[in-house]
C-alpha cells in the first residue's frame, strides 16, 4: 500500500461501492483525492501525505489512552499503548465513576495481555489491556500515573443493547404526522403542541402507544422559503412556532393586547389556508411572542424565573451560539437574546408537557422523535461549530433509477476525523438534545453512523463516493445514551443499507424502518404478514412517498411527469402498467388474509383503506406506523423527493381539523380494528 493508499484508508474514503442493482461501482481516483482535499489534505504534496500518516497512524501510540476510550460496560478492558520502556514500569490507575464510586490499582503493562502492536522508527509500541471488569453505564473518568508522569482520560462504558421493549407488549402500534400540518381552531395557521396534546389524547382514547413526529428542530429563521424540517439550523434546539401562546399563564394578560380586529381576521385567514404560510405565521405569532416575554418579565413567578434560570445554565456555550446566531440572522429577535432563550424554554417545557400526558393517558412510548441526518451550512448548529462540518462537500445518495446523478441534500458533511473531538462532545450532546421528551428517537439516514455519501459538485454533477465514520464509537455511545435517556432507537434505513450494518442494529438493539410498498418478495409479491420484519417499525406510508389513495389512484406518477421528473410519455406509460401490476398483488395479499374488500376495488375508499391497515397490523413489527393522511383518503403529498421549487413540500394542511378526523365513524372503525389485530 502506497502512502496515498494508505492516506485514504486512513481517512476512510472508499475506493468502490455497490450500487442500486448490486453491482461494484470503482470511484473515479480524481474523485478520491478531492475528498482528501476537502478534509485539508494535499494530495500532490509528499510531505503532506507523510505528515497526515504521522498524524493518524503513529501518533496515537506515542500516547497511553485517547482523549476518551469507550469500553463494553458488562467485560471493561481499556487498550494501554506502551512504549517499549513503560512495559515494565510501575502504574497506578484510578477509576472515577459517575456516582462517585473510586476503584483503583497497580500494574505493569507486561504483566496485561497484549490485544495489539505498532512498528515506528524501528521502535515497536505494545498495546495491552488493563481489565477492569464490570462497570455501571457511564462516563467515569480514568487517571494513570507512574512515578513521573500522569493521564486523565475519559472512559465510556456502554451497554451491549439500547433500550428496548422488554416488559412492554411488542406489538403497539401509534399515528404519525407532520406537526405543521395539524388543523385546530385555535392553532395560529400552523400545528403546535396544543394541538400535539389533542392528538395525543385522541390517539390514546383509540388505543394508541406513541405519535411519531417530524424533526422539531429549529428552522433557520433568515430563508422562511425553506421549510423542510429535514435541512434546519440546528438540530439541539426546536423551532419557536411550535409553541401555542395560550398554555402559558400570561395568555390572559396579553390576549387582548395582540389580538386586535386586523389580527384576528389574519388569524382567521391563516386557519384555513391549504398549505402553512411560514413567513405570514411568523409574524403574528413572533408579536405574541414578545408581548408575552414582557409580561413574563413583569409578572412572572419566582418558580418560573428559576426554572429558566436553569434552563439557560443547562444550555451552556451551546445554547449561548445559538442564541448569538439568532440574533443576527433572524430579524424578529435581533438585539433580544434573552427573548431567543425564553421562546427556547417554553418550546421545551410544553413539548415535555405533551410527553407528560401521553405517559399520563396510558401511552407505552408516548412521543417519537425525528432526528435529521444534518444541518445547512449557514445555520447556527455548523456557524458555531465550524470545525466540525465541512461544507465543500454535500451529504447525499449515490445514483439511483429515481436520481440518476445521485443526489446532493445541500447539507455539509460531518469531518470524520474531527467527530471524536471533544470526546465525542458534539455527537453526545445531539443525541441527549433529541432524546428529551420522548419514548422513541428515529435516526433518519441511520447509515450515516457507519458511512455517508459525499456529493463532489466541483468534480462533476454525479461525482461522489462513501467516506466511513468512526461506526464502532458512534454505536456504542447511542447504546449509552439510549439507555441513560430510557430512549428507543429507530435506525432509518430504507434503500441500499449493507447487510453487515442491519446486522449491527440488530445485535445492538436498534429497530430498522419498513415501509409497506418496498415489503416485497423477489418476484414482486407483497411479503405476507408472517414474513415482515419482526425488528423494524412498519410504516404504512410516510413522507417521502406517495399517500395510499395517492398511490393506488397513480396519481403520484401522473404528477413526477407533469414536475419532468420522468423523461417522457413512455417512462409514465411504463411506469402506470407495473402500478397496475402492484395494485393486483396488493389485492391478491389481502385476499390471502381474507380481507379483500367485496367489488373491483377500481376506485380508493375506507374499506380498502382499513383492509390494508388490518393486514399491515397482523405482521411482525414491534411497531405499526399509521400515517394520518391516509385516515383522511388524502391524495396530495408530504413531499416530493427531488424537487424544491417545483412543489411545496413540507407545508400542505391535513384536511379537517384533528377532532373532526377522530370523529368520523369509519376512521374510529379503522383505528379499533388495528388496534384488535395489534392486540392479537
Amino acid at each position: 500500500m502506497d502512502e496515498l493508499e494508505k492516506l485514504f484508508y486512513l481517512t476512510g474514503i472508499s475506493a468502490e461501492y455497490l450500487d442500486y442493482h448490486g453491482s461494484c461501482r470503482q470511484v473515479p481516483p480524481a474523485w478520491r483525492r478531492r475528498a482528501l482535499q476537502v478534509m485539508g489534505f494535499d494530495p500532490e504534496d509528499p510531505a503532506a501525505l507523510q505528515a497526515g500518516i504521522e498524524d493518524l497512524d503513529v501518533a496515537p501510540w506515542r500516547h497511553w489512552l485517547g482523549e476518551c476510550e469507550i469500553v463494553d460496560a458488562a467485560r471493561a478492558q481499556v487498550p494501554l499503548r506502551c512504549h517499549p520502556e513503560d512495559l515494565q514500569r510501575e502504574f497506578r490507575w484510578r477509576l472515577t465513576c459517575e456516582t462517585g464510586e473510586c476503584f483503583q490499582g497497580v500494574f505493569r503493562p507486561a504483566e496485561l495481555a497484549e490485544v495489539g502492536d505498532y512498528v515506528a522508527e524501528g521502535v515497536r509500541y505494545s498495546a495491552r489491556a488493563l481489565p477492569l471488569g464490570e462497570l455501571p453505564a457511564g462516563y467515569h473518568r480514568l487517571r494513570l500515573s507512574t512515578e513521573n508522569a500522569r493521564v486523565e482520560a475519559t472512559l465510556a462504558a456502554a451497554p451491549e443493547h439500547c433500550a428496548s421493549l422488554a416488559g412492554i407488549s411488542p406489538r403497539l402500534w401509534g399515528l404519525g404526522c407532520q406537526l405543521y400540518s395539524l388543523r385546530s381552531e385555535h392553532n395560529w395557521g400552523i400545528g403546535d403542541f396544543g394541538d400535539l396534546s389533542e392528538l395525543v389524547t385522541l390517539a390514546a382514547r383509540a388505543g394508541a402507544d406513541f405519535v411519531l413526529l417530524n424533526p422539531l428542530h429549529a428552522p433557520c429563521a433568515g430563508d422562511e422559503a425553506m421549510a423542510s424540517p429535514y435541512s434546519p439550523s440546528d438540530r439541539r434546539f426546536l423551532n419557536p412556532l411550535a409553541i401555542d401562546p395560550a398554555r402559558e399563564p400570561e395568555w390572559p394578560e396579553v390576549a387582548g393586547q395582540v389580538l386586535g380586529e386586523p389580527e384576528l381576521a389574519e388569524l382567521q385567514a391563516l386557519r384555513g389556508e391549504a398549505l402553512v404560510d411560514y413567513p405570514r405565521v411568523a409574524a403574528l405569532k413572533y408579536r405574541v411572542f414578545l408581548a408575552l416575554y414582557r409580561a413574563f418579565s413583569r409578572s412572572a413567578s419566582a418558580e418560573r424565573r428559576q426554572s429558566l434560570a436553569a434552563f439557560v445554565a443547562r444550555g451552556g456555550a451551546e445554547l449561548e451560539a445559538f442564541v448569538a446566531h439568532e440574533c443576527r440572522h433572524n430579524p424578529r429577535v435581533k438585539g433580544q437574546p434573552e427573548l431567543v432563550r425564553y421562546l427556547q424554554w417554553l418550546a421545551e417545557a410544553q413539548l415535555s408537557a405533551c410527553q407528560a400526558e401521553a405517559r399520563r393517558l396510558g401511552m407505552r412510548l408516548g412521543l417519537v422523535r425525528d432526528l435529521a441526518v444534518g444541518a445547512v451550512a449557514d445555520g447556527a448548529e455548523v456557524e458555531s461549530q465550524p470545525q466540525l462540518y465541512l461544507s465543500a462537500a454535500s451529504i447525499g445518495a449515490p445514483p439511483d433509477p429515481l436520481a440518476p446523478q445521485g443526489q446532493s441534500w445541500g447539507l455539509p458533511v460531518l469531518h470524520p476525523l474531527r467527530v471524536r473531538a471533544g470526546g465525542y462532545g458534539a455527537f453526545i450532546t445531539l443525541l441527549r438534545q433529541n432524546m428529551r421528551s420522548c419514548g422513541a428517537l428515529r435516526v433518519d439516514h441511520a447509515m450515516a453512523l457507519l458511512r455517508t455519501w459525499w456529493s463532489l459538485p466541483e468534480e462533476a454533477p454525479d461525482a461522489g463516493l462513501y467516506v466511513y465514520y468512526p461506526s464502532e464509537a458512534l454505536m456504542a455511545l447511542l447504546r449509552l445514551e439510549s439507555r441513560r435517556a430510557d430512549c428507543l432507537v429507530i435506525g432509518e434505513d430504507l434503500g441500499v443499507v449493507p447487510a453487515a450494518f442491519r446486522a449491527s442494529m440488530r445485535r445492538d438493539g436498534l429497530l430498522g424502518n419498513a415501509l409497506l410498498y418496498f415489503e416485497r418478495r423477489d418476484d414482486g409479491a407483497f411479503l405476507a404478514p408472517g414474513e415482515q420484519r419482526d425488528d423494524a417499525m412498519l410504516m404504512v406510508s410516510n413522507h417521502d412517498v406517495p399517500t395510499l389513495a395517492d398511490w393506488w389512484s397513480a396519481g403520484d406518477l401522473a404528477r413526477r411527469r407533469q414536475l419532468g421528473l420522468m423523461a417522457d410519455g413512455s417512462e409514465l406509460e411504463q411506469a402506470l402498467g407495473e402500478r397496475a401490476r402492484d395494485r393486483q398483488r396488493l389485492l391478491d395479499w389481502l385476499a390471502a388474509e381474507g380481507l379483500r374488500p367485496a367489488g373491483d376495488c377500481d376506485s380508493f375508499d375506507m374499506a380498502l383503506c382499513t383492509a390494508i391497515h388490518r393486514a399491515c397490523a397482523r405482521g411482525r413489527a414491534p411497531l405499526l406506523m399509521v400515517q394520518l393522511e391516509d385516515l383522511q383518503l388524502l391524495t396530495e403529498p408530504v413531499n416530493i423527493p427531488g424537487t424544491c421549487r417545483e412543489y411545496p413540500n413540507w407545508r400542505r394542511k391535513q384536511a379537517e381539523t384533528t377532532a373532526r378526523i377522530f370523529a368520523t365513524p369509519a376512521v374510529r372503525e379503522l383505528l379499533a380494528a388495528v388496534a384488535r389485530e395489534r392486540a392479537k
